[in-house]
């Protein structure tokens, strides 16, 4: 009987920490695991909880998928680079594909932005070559870099 109790209070404990942890910024399952494991809770019970958590709502993926989108679109970020983000906080391909803008035009239209606040109207190759290579780390694709800088060129002469 007595460790029935101390296992409900042990329950009780990890769901406030979760609900804690909640409470100052989004989660995926796969951090919110982290985070409890490294308090040394039981796997199961830490399982059972973030059933717990996502039945009640307060742990949702693709809530934390639409703002983690969001927010690295506006910091300048591209698809490749969002894509392998989302799959490092152990987001599904389904739940991505459904928040990542798709629009080929949307993308160009953000390099443009990137384009007019970070560089010179510099048409040397050199220049080109650095740009490239910039906002291929940002997560962008060649095409789409290739389009952006044709536009950006074109407008710049």
């Amino acid at each position: 009987m007595i460790y029935k109790v101390k296992a409900l209070e042990i329950d009780k404990n990890i769901h406030q920490i979760a609900l804690n942890y909640l409470a100052r910024k989004e989660h995926t399952r796969l951090t919110l695991r982290e985070k409890l494991m490294q308090k040394e809770f039981l796997h199961q019970s830490v399982e059972t909880v973030l059933d717990i958590l996502i039945q009640q709502g307060f742990l949702n993926e693709e809530r934390f998928c639409e703002a983690f989108i969001q927010k690295r679109i506006k910091q300048g970020y591209g698809p490749v680079r969002i894509i392998a983000e989302c799959h490092q906080y152990g987001i599904h391909s389904d739940i991505i594909f459904l928040h990542l803008p798709r629009d080929e035009e949307f993308w160009v239209a953000a390099i443009q932005k990137i384009l007019e606040k970070k560089f010179r109207s510099n048409h040397l190759p050199k220049e080109q070559l650095r740009q490239i290579r910039y906002l291929q780390y940002r997560g962008f694709k060649i095409d789409q870099i290739k389009t952006s800088q044709k536009i950006y060129f074109h407008q710049t002469k």
